[in-house]
């Protein structure tokens, strides 16, 4: 299956990362050179040479982000300090949805975060996963933080129901987190290696920028967002183990290098 086009969010943290995740991914997932390869860029924080001094795809396609049709009126500070609050991480995951809609012409993207290692071998990808034209294919997960998201999305759905006919007509996913917990477990998936169907992305990202700022996610979650309307909609899920294929998610930048250097070895 190569109906994809890679795409990779950047800000100056993400690049470092990059730095030294990309030769990993060379070596070991080269198939991913044969396909396109958008990096969406903080215009603030990184410059396309900065991306092309790290990045060495011979179909690459850099993009400023925000959007430049938008750009002057993007405001992501939000009203808390917490990680899931940050205007920097929201910013960037917005362009996830924001991003592929205008620059993938692939039929699929694939997300592949800057904190994560290839190893193994190149045979990754498995073709079973589109049979049925999934919305989204990615790694399984079990829990959404913050724990009222979920129904922060079944109320936006619901002030919104005249604009948003295809969701509205479908019933709410009522997951309600319990008193005082932290997180509410549900079978997800999350985003730092998955395929998202580029056309489901587009209606996402619509349905997005009629409700809310240019630019904009009814809440700062990319995955939980798009994991949300496919779920809602009843679109196909491939919850699939990218561990299982050769990828591995590392979250401190120690850990980043140092099983970097080991799958370069």
């Amino acid at each position: 299956m190569d109906d994809y086009t890679l795409v990779v969010g950047m800000d100056k943290k993400h690049l470092e990362q990059l730095s030294y995740t990309w030769p990993t991914w060379k070596k070991h997932k080269p198939s991913l050179l044969n396909v396109p390869m958008v990096v969406f860029c903080d215009r603030h924080q990184v410059q396309e040479a900065d991306v092309r001094k790290v990045v060495d795809h011979p179909g690459l396609s850099v993009v400023a982000w925000p959007l430049d049709s938008f750009a002057h009126r993007c405001d992501y500070r939000l009203c808390g300090d917490t990680k899931w609050d940050s205007a920097q991480r929201y910013k960037m995951l917005a362009g996830f949805v924001h991003v592929p809609p205008t620059s993938v012409m692939t039929r699929y993207w694939l997300k592949v975060d800057t904190d994560t290692v290839a190893t193994g071998h190149d045979d990754w990808i498995d073709c079973s996963w589109f049979d049925d034209c999934p919305a989204i294919v990615a790694q399984p997960w079990g829990f959404t933080k913050p724990p009222d998201q979920m129904l922060r999305l079944d109320e936006w759905v619901k002030d919104w129901e005249f604009d948003l006919p295809m969701l509205s007509n479908r019933p709410p996913l009522d997951l309600h987190p319990k008193p005082d917990g932290s997180r509410i477990r549900h079978h997800r998936i999350i985003s730092w290696c998955g395929f998202f169907h580029t056309r489901f992305t587009a209606k996402a990202a619509y349905w997005a920028a009629k409700t809310g700022p240019p630019g904009s996610l009814p809440v700062p979650s990319q995955d939980g967002y798009l994991w949300y309307c496919a779920e809602r909609l009843g679109f196909g899920i491939v919850r699939a183990s990218m561990k299982k294929r050769g990828w591995e998610h590392w979250s401190t930048m120690a850990n980043i290098k140092a099983h970097a250097r080991e799958a370069l070895k």
